[in-house]
């Protein structure tokens, strides 16, 4: 009995010691954040920096699970080439191209297709490769995905999921096993499509994109046109995955239309 009292009350003192230590830690974390996000325009900052560290960490091992699961192809030199110089043109015109490494990647899949990761991590079918006809097409596809990262379509998508307070939890605490959960989120969203109003603003700023970058709209529209007439008697299902997952195309190629002619400068 007294083995046993002395080694409670030893253990009932070592508690509170460390309630204390933790208690002054969390104190001094408090006081040192409330200093911190008092100065002008640090709130924003230290939250926006902490959301674009944790869209990196999920665009990352989305793409990580991507490449695992898809065929990643290795095109001609040439063929590369060319590729890499249309969404290099692209990029230069975003937004977003300071704060994020955007990258390309072709897989093995013969719907013609393309989608966008958080992060500016871009992949485009073989498929879509085979069917465009000109270098403006393929740019005007580009543009509405790299359109989708600038507008931050994906990571909007994944807050109304999840919450941004459990991300953010999710992220102080470095859970790798709950970011691989939300990796696999964002991969599903891209599937399913962001919803109407977000795939036409992806529309609105890829023509933007594509304009900037020395494209004309006419190439995205003639690629709309042969989708449509090539859609009618439902011969290629690769086409009619495409517009699944998009709005009625009549009323995008109404929109791209009505769009007011892109500034030069």
């Amino acid at each position: 009995m007294i083995v046993r009292y002395k080694y409670w009350s030893g253990g009932k003192a070592e508690v509170k010691v460390r309630y204390r230590i933790k208690l002054i830690l969390l104190c001094s974390l408090l006081i040192f954040l409330a200093l911190t996000l008092s100065l002008p325009g640090n709130t924003a900052s230290f939250f926006a920096d902490m959301e674009l560290n944790l869209e990196k960490q999920i665009g990352r091992n989305s793409y990580e699970s991507i490449i695992a699961q898809m065929k990643v192809v290795e095109l001609p030199e040439a063929e590369m080439e060319r590729l890499n110089n249309i969404f290099n043109r692209l990029v230069q015109v975003c937004s977003r191209r300071k704060e994020l490494k955007f990258t390309l990647t072709v897989v093995e899949e013969a719907s013609v297709n393309a989608f966008a990761l958080p992060a500016g991590y871009i992949f485009v079918h073989t498929g879509l490769l085979s069917y465009v006809q000109s270098d403006g097409e393929l740019a005007g596809v580009l543009a509405h995905e790299i359109a989708h990262v600038d507008r931050k379509h994906g990571m909007s998508a994944i807050k109304r999921q999840v919450g941004m307070a459990l991300l953010l939890q999710i992220f102080l605490k470095d859970a790798g096993e709950q970011i691989t959960k939300i990796g696999n989120l964002a991969i599903n969203l891209t599937q399913l499509g962001y919803g109407r109003e977000a795939e036409y603003e992806a529309d609105r700023y890829g023509v933007y994109f594509m304009e900037r970058a020395g494209y004309s709209r006419t190439e995205i529209l003639n690629f709309w046109y042969r989708l449509v007439e090539e859609s009618g008697g439902g011969g290629n299902p690769g086409i009619l995955q495409l517009f699944s997952t998009h709005p009625p195309t009549s009323e995008r190629i109404k929109r791209i239309k009505a769009l007011p002619p892109t500034p030069t400068q």
